[in-house]
């Protein structure tokens, strides 16, 4: 039960103490904006220690299935390009030597040690698009992303420049093609359910330090 609630720029943040630890649950709501912005709102206003992430995507890789779960690992924002100007692959951001950007390794060594086994590691296209076609996922695949969604770059940017760890778990929701809107709203209720058998071994895995 929520110890407490704010509501702060439209956003509400519910307030939990867990064993010790004092837990913030927030909607972000869809796309890389409020994504970045509800984790700037979090580090100003409770200064937290880590950013955990849930969330549902579109699977570009065959080898995964609507309902399997995944570690975000490596995450690319596919939409940002300056390459007409300066000749830089899409995706690259400056001071950064690479298209990706990635999560934290060490709370991915945690949560696998805590839960006895390891979860797919996976690169993540993320941008503000929902997926739903053949050639826009064939796009996606160039950048080598097996799954595809709307916030992981705003998160892993915002807290890349906070210095504080992410870790991002995500339910395979649709294939990203033309039958996503509909294997999208039946499968979100079944990923809940996946998420609420894994979550204190998540949990106790990020907040130990």
């Amino acid at each position: 039960k929520a110890t407490g609630e704010i509501n702060v720029a439209g956003v509400t943040i519910s307030k939990f103490d867990i064993d010790g630890n004092e837990i913030f649950l927030v909607r972000s709501g869809v796309g890389e904006i409020r994504a970045e912005m509800t984790v700037q709102l979090l580090v100003d206003k409770f200064q937290v220690d880590a950013i955990l992430n849930f969330g549902f995507v579109g699977s570009l890789d065959n080898n995964f299935d609507v309902g399997d779960i995944v570690l975000a690992h490596k995450i690319v924002h596919y939409q940002f390009d300056t390459s007409v100007i300066d000749n830089v692959p899409a995706g690259q951001y400056d001071g950064n030597d690479s298209i990706y950007f990635e999560a934290s390794q060490d709370l991915i060594d945690k949560v696998e040690k805590e839960l006895g086994y390891q979860l797919p590691k996976v690169v993540v296209a993320s941008g503000d698009k929902f997926i739903a076609s053949k050639e826009d996922k064939a796009y996606l695949c160039t950048f080598g992303a097996q799954i595809c969604e709307m916030e992981c770059a705003g998160l892993v940017i915002a807290t890349r420049r906070n210095n504080i760890p992410l870790l991002s778990i995500k339910v395979i929701s649709d294939k990203a093609d033309e039958s996503a809107d509909i294997s999208f709203t039946e499968v979100v209720k079944k990923g809940l359910t996946k998420y609420e058998e894994i979550f204190p071994s998540i949990l106790k895995a990020v907040c130990n330090k």
